[in-house]
């Protein structure tokens, strides 16, 4: 059970449900912070916009009234008309006010929401700077507006009136609009994450189904048998889509995959009698080499006991030695011939440079047809190593058959020939699409190709690489890559130069 759990723990479909899960949270709690910002925003708007106004009307009022009683525009005139602006005031609806004379002192007020002796941040403000308002809104609905403003008439403060104002009925609206965006954004969010998890649950079954297929195969195979038949119940061919190409692969590669267990088969009888000739080949070695050897020793040790005394003995003996031992000494060279390498060219001195200009000229053809040119650089002196012409060949012929293929057209190839410390490098450089830095230390593996679509059309099999590799490691030398995509691909040969040859 515990081992269930964690598997279920690590699978896909848990960590891909966590992460729908967590996305989706976050969306939500991102789309709640966005709407009460936007909501509190368009109370704050709509709130500045009707306190100007009410702060315009206010001012008018108090001007009219102050005229009016022809009282002297100042803050007595202020202080005797305060209770005439109050009731003009309250007629045109501003019932909850409170009026104040320049010290902050209290005047008048109308309603009872403006608590006197109360100090507000709005009207601390208003008295340093000017007409301001504070908004206090709740989670229960509440939402209220102090606003106070300095009446100033003809450039010249008076006084300071505060209003109260009930913004609870918009508030209540704007609320009621952001849990309807909730609520919709919430359902919305949920059918994303069942429709999601219905079509990953879909893929990661038949995954399973696939992974069930190649378990049971695979535990077959160890057994030393090919369970054809497991691929049979596979049914996810019919899927049109990537799983049904996946399926459909398998299917072809389990296809493959007999053929090739058959000819496993196949060879493991092959190599078993080869086993068994090799076996009788080395018996019969033995016993052809155990006879001259017994031969010599049987008469050495005849003519140690008789000694010079037994002439004829004595002949005789020395000339069975003699031969037995010129027949044993033609078995065993034959034996190391049998050995060696057939037709392995031995390694000699060998002029680089010559060699260089004979491939590239033996490859300009290829590269002009391809809109390319080759030139060289360095080839004015002749640097020497000691290696196998032939092998050689095939290395730089390689480079430059990858130069010339991956390259732009109408592209230099440049080859460079230098000396360093002792080492001969020689170094192609292409202009092409490049290699990307992950892809770099693979390409030397057999099979590797960066861009197989591209590499299939231009008839790569993807060992050209790998063998070049291979050879130059046999020859002491190394062989690196550099590459910037889009940009130059630079390959990298050095060897070790030959003595007197090179110069430091």
């Amino acid at each position: 059970m515990y081992q269930k759990k964690i598997k279920f723990v690590n699978s896909i479909l848990f960590r891909m449900s966590l992460w729908v899960l967590g996305v989706g949270i976050g969306g939500i709690l991102l789309i709640t912070c966005f709407v009460r910002l936007q909501m509190r925003h368009n109370i704050e708007k709509q709130v500045t916009e009707e306190m100007q106004q009410i702060r315009d009307n206010t001012l008018l009022y108090v001007h009219q009234i102050l005229l009016l009683n022809n009282e002297v525009v100042g803050e007595e005139g202020f202080e005797e008309s305060v209770r005439a602006v109050m009731q003009q005031l309250k007629s045109v609806g501003y019932r909850e006010a409170a009026y104040y004379n320049l010290d902050g002192e209290l005047l008048e007020q109308s309603g009872s929401r403006i608590e006197p002796g109360v100090k507000r941040e709005d009207f601390e403000r208003a008295k340093e700077l000017d007409s301001t308002f504070t908004l206090n809104c709740r989670k229960d609905s509440q939402c209220e507006v102090y606003f106070t403003m300095p009446v100033e008439i003809m450039g010249k403060r008076i006084g300071y009136i505060s209003y109260f104002f009930d913004y609870g009925e918009q508030y209540r609206r704007e609320w009621n609009t952001f849990e309807r965006t909730l609520w919709i954004t919430a359902v919305i969010f949920a059918l994303i994450c069942l429709i999601t998890w219905i079509m990953l649950y879909r893929v990661i079954s038949s995954i399973r189904s696939l992974s069930s297929v190649t378990t049971e195969i695979s535990s077959r195979l160890s057994e030393g048998q090919f369970d054809r038949d497991a691929a049979k119940r596979l049914t996810l061919n019919v899927r049109k889509d990537e799983i049904g190409e996946l399926s459909l692969n398998f299917t072809r590669m389990l296809d493959v995959a007999e053929e090739q267990f058959q000819r496993i088969q196949d060879d493991n009888c092959r190599i078993r009698k080869l086993l068994n000739s090799r076996q009788e080949f080395y018996n019969n070695v033995t016993h052809e080499l155990k006879t001259p050897l017994t031969t010599i020793s049987g008469y050495a040790q005849l003519m140690e006991t008789n000694g010079q005394g037994d002439e004829e003995l004595f002949h005789k003996g020395t000339e069975h030695i003699l031969k037995e031992s010129m027949r044993l000494h033609r078995m065993v060279v034959q034996l190391l011939e049998m050995q060696e390498e057939k037709g392995a060219e031995k390694k000699k001195i060998l002029n680089l440079t010559g060699l260089i200009v004979n491939v590239a000229d033996t490859m300009q053809i290829k590269a002009k047809r391809h809109g390319s040119r080759i030139r060289l650089e360095g080839i004015e002196k002749n640097y020497y190593i000691e290696g196998r012409e032939d092998k050689l060949c095939q290395v730089f012929i390689n480079l430059l058959d990858n130069a010339i293929k991956y390259g732009e057209p109408e592209e230099t190839i440049l080859i460079v020939a230098a000396a360093k410390k002792g080492r001969v490098c020689i170094s192609v450089i292409n202009k092409g699409q490049g290699i990307e830095a992950n892809e770099l230390e693979n390409i030397f593996e057999p099979f590797f190709r960066a861009d197989r679509e591209l590499s299939r059309e231009l008839g790569s099999t993807g060992l050209g690489l790998s063998i070049s590799r291979k050879i130059v490691t046999e020859h002491g030398g190394n062989i690196e890559v550099k590459s910037t995509p889009g940009e130059k691909t630079i390959f990298t040969v050095s060897f070790p130069g030959a003595e007197s040859e090179v110069s430091p």
